[in-house]
């Protein structure tokens, strides 16, 4: 199965934002937050289609999420919206700043063929420390 090795960057989007109306618990929020924008050239080396599901692994976690093509993005960099999904491979590390590390995360990514987790399967994996 490929695999490419990518550098993370986040932040917030237009459509995240709109769902944070709605609220952290409504579709939209998750359908905005729930996947990771790759290049082009990325997501044909991996050969998933818009929309495929991608396992994305850092040395702080691992979760799976949904792929989505992204014109504006150089190969070997993606775009990870902040929110729960996110935060599964982000380190809870502030260096003394007071906020982690959002910029600049080693990561892989591989197609996957999981599901991606409901809000509520992230919650409850806190809660059970998984």
């Amino acid at each position: 199965m490929p695999k490419i090795d990518v550098t993370i960057i986040s932040g917030r989007t237009a459509e995240q934002g709109a769902g944070l109306e709605e609220g952290k618990t409504s579709e939209r929020y998750a359908q905005s937050t729930s996947l990771i924008e790759l290049s082009p050239a990325d997501a044909e080396a991996l050969g998933i289609d818009e929309g495929g599901t991608v396992k994305v692994t850092t040395p702080h976690g691992v979760v799976v999420v949904h792929s989505k093509r992204s014109e504006g993005l150089e190969e070997g960099l993606a775009f990870f919206p902040y929110g729960p999904w996110a935060n599964q491979v982000f380190g809870a590390s502030t260096y003394g700043t007071g906020m982690p590390l959002y910029k600049g995360v080693e990561a892989e990514i591989e197609p996957s063929g999981e599901d991606v987790p409901s809000l509520e399967d992230i919650v409850d994996g806190f809660r059970s420390g998984s």
